[in-house]
């Protein structure tokens, strides 16, 4: 978080305790605990008669309660309804057929000598795939299509560390005035990451070619790879239907006569029907799914200066979870009046435009199930959440700003333009918008300090999950 630094024994990705942990040490030290309310479901979220508040309905420890608030923002997440495809006749199946969210570790004996076929190749496949390949049988990875896929670390370095604000913005720059030029930059980057980082593919995996990553979003996995490469996985077409108890017949006419589960990690979607005030439309000559009237995917513009959902935006985002951050400070300037809002028929105006764009999306990738609503285009998006939030981070570009801090601190400018993407950045500058942060200057430095250690020569000393990943690699070479 951009004024709250990591534990400095934090190994470079976080287990989910470790991730939790933070979070309750956050909530602890600005002592938010106290305005929580705990074991609350939210049901729904409405205008009351008059039209003056926001009518909040939430059942609490199995008690309904209604409570009325001047302003909301909706923060329950875009990972949150699971989308289950649908498979012919699969009421003919008996065995396990389920979504990856209703996937429990401590359940891993139910699959004890089981085959299993795992839908998707997303990063939750690679996890539930290390939960029951030491159980099962037998497990496959059924996939319709291809997938750029990344192990998280590159060289023994962590590969988030490729990422800076520099490239990001030359990449932004692209997607803003030559979109086209930045997809084919993108798309052969991604190619060429690809090959380096897993070697030579096998065809019959049909890993590549992935859809262009203005359609789709890469994946992270150390292991899917590396366990087709070794066997301990194997590579099926998308399910076409299901012909008995245990029987599935794929895409490509394979048919298997012994499967006990399914699990499907095909994605999720945000529950928007906690919102039913959200107004949808359709542009012309597109017949998709309808799309939500959000500006910026966040703003129901009749309500823009008291409702934000925070949870229809699964793309856009920089650096993950410290994103936030810059959101959280955004929506609180608009709600506060410190950033002006637009007119609402400029609003509406940029809702049109940019819903005309997602039906170029969804026309240039028709494949069933996956387009997402929640797409942005990544410039606008957070160039939009950078300004309103008053991050300054405008001071680290080529203009006149950007020049007047390398002259002033050019150590500084080059380490946030050129090292660590840090979230920390978010707080260093003055801009009278939200608040700076003292220990800033001192956490990136530190930060970039720290990873001076990458890469790490000697293998005893990288984390376990990178030394199996490498033992894997090993396996499938030999």
């Amino acid at each position: 978080m951009s004024d709250f630094p990591m534990p400095d024994h934090y190994p470079p990705h976080l287990t989910q305790a470790q991730f939790q942990e933070f979070m309750e040490l956050y909530a602890k030290h600005f002592d938010l605990l106290k305005d929580i309310v705990f074991d609350a479901a939210l049901k729904k979220v409405s205008r009351n008669d008059d039209d003056t508040k926001w009518r909040v309905e939430v059942l609490v420890n199995g008690e309904t309660k209604v409570e009325e608030f001047d302003k909301v923002a909706l923060c329950h997440g875009y990972q949150t309804y699971p989308q289950m495809p649908r498979f012919e006749d699969d009421k003919k199946f008996e065995g396990i057929l389920m979504h990856a969210q209703q996937f429990r570790p401590e359940d891993v004996e139910k699959y004890k000598g089981k085959n299993v076929v795992m839908v998707g190749m997303s990063s939750t496949a690679s996890d539930v795939i290390n939960n029951i390949l030491p159980h099962a049988s037998k497990v496959y990875l059924s996939h319709r299509r291809g997938m750029y896929i990344f192990p998280t670390w590159r060289d023994n370095t962590p590969a988030d560390l490729l990422l800076s604000w520099r490239r990001r913005q030359s990449g932004f720059f692209l997607q803003r005035y030559f979109p086209s030029v930045a997809q084919w930059c993108g798309d052969k980057a991604l190619d060429y990451l690809m090959r380096s980082s897993w070697g030579k593919l096998d065809p019959d995996w049909r890993i590549l070619p992935s859809p262009s990553i203005t359609l789709s979003l890469p994946g992270a996995s150390d292991y899917i790879i590396p366990l087709l490469k070794a066997g301990r996985v194997t590579s099926l077409h998308g399910i076409k239907r299901f012909l008995g108890p245990r029987s599935i017949e794929f895409t490509d006419g394979t048919i298997l006569e012994d499967i006990d589960a399914v699990i499907c990690a095909t994605g999720y979607t945000a529950d928007l029907s906690v919102a039913p005030f959200l107004e949808t439309s359709r542009p012309p000559t597109y017949s998709g799914p309808e799309l939500v009237r959000l500006w910026h995917n966040i703003f129901p513009p009749k309500y823009a200066d008291s409702m934000a959902l925070l949870c229809h935006s699964a793309y856009g985002k920089n650096n993950g979870f410290s994103f936030n951050d810059v959101q959280s400070m955004a929506v609180s300037n608009i709600f506060r009046n410190v950033h002006p809002l637009p007119s609402l028929s400029a609003m509406e105006s940029d809702v049109d435009k940019h819903h005309a764009w997602l039906a170029s999306r969804w026309a240039a990738d028709k494949t069933e199930g996956s387009f997402d609503r929640s797409m942005v285009q990544n410039w606008k998006f957070q160039g939009f959440l950078h300004e309103a939030a008053g991050t300054g981070m405008e001071s680290l570009g080529w203009g006149l700003k950007g020049w007047m801090f390398w002259l002033k601190d050019p150590k500084m400018s080059y380490l946030m333009n050129n090292g660590i993407e840090t979230a920390h950045a978010f707080r260093y500058f003055e801009t009278g918008k939200r608040k700076t942060w003292d220990g800033a200057r001192e956490a990136i430095l530190k930060a970039n300090e720290a990873v001076k250690q990458f890469p790490i020569k000697n293998e005893d000393d990288l984390p376990e999950y990178r030394k199996e990943m490498i033992m894997i690699g090993k396996e499938g070479k030999n």
